[in-house]
């Protein structure tokens, strides 16, 4: 069967039609096959071993008396058909949920307003600007493409082999001469492959060839091509131009790895659009459906479920938001990280920030993080900030600069020990190897393998350096900047 059917279809109009005789004895006839001659059964009812029903929709007598739909099957019309799945409702044909789809927010047809998104069944505030209307910057627009001030559908990309002008017209943001050099402009130029995984819209065998680790082959095929999500660029795809770049969903875009500049995890929780896999990942807590691949399985990504935006969401960098938590607060808590990019730290004007020095710890902001105090921070300085083993959305609200996951619960808790290899891990420094990769399943693992480690020696982004000592790693697209004492390498302005 073609049709998913809601639960709902299950209900069953089963009710007697009781009819008075008249003089004659005869009963009514209304349309229905009689019973005994006294009861008539509803138009499009049939009796069934003594009873009226509706073999259009009962799935103990589906398209007749007797014949029933098998377990976890509906009836629709006499004919049976599987339900949606848990989490999804039957919208006219088409499972959808109800949850995140800003069509049918909170129930089919109710639909948000144009801009907004749909959390927790419930339409929020625009998280981006539909096409139309004015933008700033590629991030602020749900298409993630901002033209001559105003958004614009996204374009779409070029497959390898396919003539190109500039990196920016091919799914892998590689535009090559025939010499195998950067097109110049040429006019002979071509869309190269990408360099380590294969960028969204590239030819694929496999899940794990791809950036986003989804190999999408519609009808179970051999061949298929990466994964489209639109919106932001998720964190390993191809993203051109290094430094803060509001294509990518993290707004950070750096060649880590000598294969290409590539949209940035930012350590700690994923924030907004990141691929996700559970709730514990993201800075929102909530890891929801967002579509599904052309072969059917599900895309989930991270969701705001409020109208402001959580600890360790990114803000006012890139084009993104800078309404931080808790409702209102616009700018107050979105501060530079020790890369230079902004997060929310949560809290607000009349207490101390997560991170920042302190004398007491009944002025730290306890609002987001409860078991939050002054007490010394990395570099012996007291600061506003979480021991060890306490919940945390980044670093740089963990007294130890540390902030991975749980390996028991995947849980981000503050730590001050690095990570063995194979354990779950956030960003490079969190690891005891040499850096922190892709697992394989959607997560990220520490390892030692050194030809999967990034070849630079020097400090990353966001860890302490020393001025005019060994380079930051992605200079000059990173520098080391501040204090000598605090100097940590970052986005260079």
């Amino acid at each position: 069967m073609t049709r998913a059917l809601s639960l709902g279809s299950l209900v069953i109009a089963s009710a007697l039609w009781l009819v008075a005789c008249g003089d004659d004895g005869a009963g009514v006839d209304d349309g229905g096959p009689g019973m005994d001659g006294m009861t008539a059964c509803a138009s499009g009812e049939t009796v069934c071993g003594g009873a009226c029903v509706d073999t259009g929709s009962d799935p103990a007598n589906c398209g007749g008396c007797g014949t029933a739909c098998a377990t976890g099957e509906v009836c629709d019309t006499g004919s049976c058909a599987a339900m949606c799945s848990a989490g999804l409702t039957d919208c006219g044909g088409a499972c959808v949920d109800t949850q995140t789809t800003a069509a049918h927010c909170g129930g089919c047809g109710a639909a948000c307003a144009s801009g907004e998104s749909c959390a927790a069944g419930a339409c929020t505030g625009a998280m981006c600007t539909p096409n139309g209307m004015a933008c700033a910057a590629p991030g602020d627009c749900c298409s993630g493409t901002c033209e001559a001030g105003t958004c614009a559908a996204a374009p779409m990309c070029r497959a390898t082999g396919a003539p190109c002008a500039t990196a920016a017209d091919c799914c892998s943001a590689a535009c090559n001469d025939s010499a195998g050099a950067a097109c110049a402009g040429s006019g002979d130029c071509v869309c190269a492959p990408a360099s380590g995984c294969a960028a969204a819209g590239e030819a694929c065998t496999g899940d794990g060839q791809c950036c986003n680790g989804l190999c999408d082959r519609p009808g179970g095929g051999a061949d298929g091509t990466c994964a489209s999500f639109g919106a932001c660029l998720t964190a390993g795809e191809p993203c051109g131009t290094e430094g803060l770049n509001g294509s990518c969903c993290s707004t950070v875009c750096l060649d880590a790895d000598g294969t290409g500049a590539r949209c940035q995890f930012l350590g700690g929780c994923r924030v907004q659009d990141e691929l996700c896999r559970t709730d514990a990942e993201c800075c929102s807590g909530a890891c929801r459906m967002a579509g599904m691949t052309a072969d059917g399985r599900p895309i989930t990504r991270c969701a705001n479920v409020d109208s402001c935006l959580p600890a360790g969401e990114v803000c006012g960098d890139g084009g993104a938001s800078s309404n931080c938590c808790p409702n209102g607060g616009g700018d107050t808590g979105c501060e530079p990280t020790g890369g230079g990019f902004r997060r929310c730290l949560g809290g607000t004007g009349d207490c101390t920030l997560p991170g920042r020095p302190c004398t007491t710890t009944a002025e730290c902001c306890a609002e987001t993080f409860p078991n939050i105090m002054c007490q010394p921070g990395v570099g012996g300085e007291n600061l506003c900030c979480l021991a060890d083993g306490q919940g945390c959305a980044f670093g740089d609200v963990c007294c130890s600069g540390v902030c991975t996951p749980d390996p028991t619960d995947g849980v981000l808790r503050c730590g001050s020990m690095c990570i063995a290899d194979g354990q779950p891990c956030t960003v490079d420094s969190d690891c005891c190897g040499c850096g922190c990769v892709a697992d394989g399943a959607g997560g990220l693992a520490c390892t030692s393998d050194m030809a999967l480690c990034d070849p630079c020696t020097g400090p990353d982004l966001g860890e302490f350096c020393t001025p005019g000592g060994e380079p930051c790693c992605n200079a000059p697209a990173v520098t080391c900047q501040g204090s000598n004492e605090f100097a940590t390498c970052r986005l260079a302005p």
